[in-house]
């Protein structure tokens, strides 16, 4: 039945222009992934079972449940909701299903009821808030499984899906996080869904109240990555950016949640392990923690023996002030008319910000705006948006006052994040530096990632992620400015002395 729908879907494919073609390829689930996901679900023991596919496509993921459903054994009626508002599939996907219906009595016995509703899901589900215990649901139907890969389409706060959900939102929201939510909210007692997410739901600051939503109804049970392989020609970036999500609703989290993980676009399980509850959904707002093997445990480990933090430190992490399309009248490229530096992300050069730099635009902004001015003072800064040439996430540059001497105030551009003390002090140039030799190093860096999936490098998770003591920072520091040399391996070799010093 799997393999009936992927080979008609093909045809589908096949039947378009090369431009159209390769466009509605990539709505498809791959037939291994379609039946990784159904086995990942435990199949309920009774004879009537209701399905939902939400985003049904040419039904793929239907045709993959009904599989597992039919050679389960105790099933004899599935019931299946399909959701598809796309005309170029709706031809197909009812095609698809009828010959899966009666295949599935043919070889199995098995009766299926299915319905295709030529209608927007989010729409037909009524308003989800944090304070229902479930979306109120027109038809109030409940299903025993779900299967879902939703559609990726960023949601403008005008459009009628936010409205409906506009209380789990904070501003533009992807369209597939709307349909996890409804989702988790759409199970009977006991029942389960299998979801596939971009990974930037695990930790992205926004969807807190999406993640609070869904886990408070349907608790996380597994979460399935898929690794990088340098040796993997197989490996696809899609498959990188996105994680399999199984849900369960029932009344209490689970102990422990399993974490497994597979290579590329293979679905052979690398790495399967246990991990308590609290140790991946964690914090009010559900943040996931996704552990990809041993390596992550020790670097983890590692930064978490650091005694302190940027806050317990005094410190902060702020984004930049300057918003060039809204303020093109004030934007200069030389300096005159009373014009403060302004600080771009490209002025970050090898763990040093270069002022003025010959190959920027716009480096002069009018002060005739106060909240765009800054004090000038010692600063490191980040990049919030690593360009796609760049090797690393943290992307960071030592900003020194002295640099600009005759400025009294600079501003900052909004795609630059800078950390400076929280009251009016100044960083000396020994923390400054030693901020730089912690931010720069591989061990930091890669516990970043760990922790956060977003592109972006988000201010508000800096404020408790540990950090070495002043003192520490100031020593670090030292040896940088004795030996000039910002490389990412001298930074490494700094951090590591310093830790088996044990003068954190």
């Amino acid at each position: 039945m799997l393999s009936l729908a992927v080979r008609n879907t093909k045809k589908l494919v096949r039947s378009k222009v090369k431009e159209e073609n390769v466009r509605l390829g990539r709505y498809f689930t791959k037939k291994e992934l379609a039946a990784f996901m159904a086995d990942m679900l435990t199949l309920p023991e009774k004879e009537r079972v209701l399905v939902l596919d939400p985003g049904a496509g040419t039904g793929i993921l239907s045709a993959a449940v009904i599989e597992r459903l039919a050679k389960g054994g105790t099933v004899r009626e599935i019931v299946l909701d399909c959701y598809e508002t796309a005309e170029a599939f709706l031809p197909m996907l009812k095609d698809n299903l009828e010959r899966i219906r009666k295949k599935c009595y043919h070889d199995y016995k098995v009766r299926v009821y299915y319905t295709v509703k030529e209608e927007n899901y989010i729409l037909a589900q009524g308003k989800m808030t944090p304070d229902d215990p479930r979306v109120a649901m027109l038809d109030k139907t409940y299903y025993d499984l779900i299967i879902m890969n939703p559609p990726r389409e960023l949601m403008k706060s005008e459009s009628a899906e936010y409205a409906v959900c506009r209380r789990l939102c904070s501003g533009e929201t992807d369209l597939c996080y709307l349909f996890a939510a409804s989702c988790a909210a759409a199970l009977a007692p006991g029942g389960e869904a299998v979801l596939l997410l971009p990974v930037v739901f695990s930790t992205g600051a926004y969807l807190g109240k999406i993640r609070t939503y869904m886990f408070e109804r349907a608790p996380l049970q597994r979460v399935h990555l898929f690794l990088n392989h340098a040796q993997s020609e197989r490996f696809s970036d899609d498959a990188r950016k996105n994680m399999l999500l199984l849900l369960r609703n029932e009344e209490e989290n689970p102990a422990t949640i399993r974490l497994t993980a597979s290579y590329g676009d293979s679905v052979e399980l690398a790495d399967d392990r246990e991990k308590p509850y609290g140790d991946v959904v964690r914090g009010e707002d559900k943040s996931l923690l996704l552990l990809k093997g041993e390596n992550d445990e020790e670097i983890l480990q590692k930064v978490a023996a650091f005694p302190c933090t940027l806050s317990s430190l005094g410190l902060r992490m702020k984004t930049g002030l300057t918003l060039q399309t809204r303020h093109p009248a004030l934007l200069r490229d030389v300096p005159g008319d009373g014009a403060v530096p302004l600080i771009h992300p490209n002025s970050i050069q090898l763990g040093q910000v270069a002022f003025p730099h010959p190959a920027v635009k716009n480096q002069y902004l009018l002060p005739e705006v106060p909240s765009l001015l800054q004090k000038n003072k010692n600063m490191l800064f980040i990049k919030r948006v690593p360009a796609k040439s760049d090797k690393k996430t943290l992307v960071c540059g030592v900003y020194l006052a002295s640099n600009i001497p005759y400025a009294r105030f600079i501003s900052t551009h909004n795609k630059l994040n800078y950390i400076d003390f929280v009251d009016d002090r100044e960083m000396d140039f020994n923390m400054v530096y030693g901020l730089y030799v912690v931010l720069n190093s591989t061990l930091y860096g890669k516990y970043y990632q760990i922790l956060s999936k977003s592109k972006q490098i988000n201010t508000s998770e800096f404020a408790d992620m540990p950090m070495p003591s002043a003192n520490a920072l100031r020593a670090m520091g030292a040896k940088l400015i004795m030996s000039r040399i910002f490389s990412e391996k001298n930074c490494d070799a700094l951090l590591n002395a310093q830790i088996k010093s044990g003068n954190l």
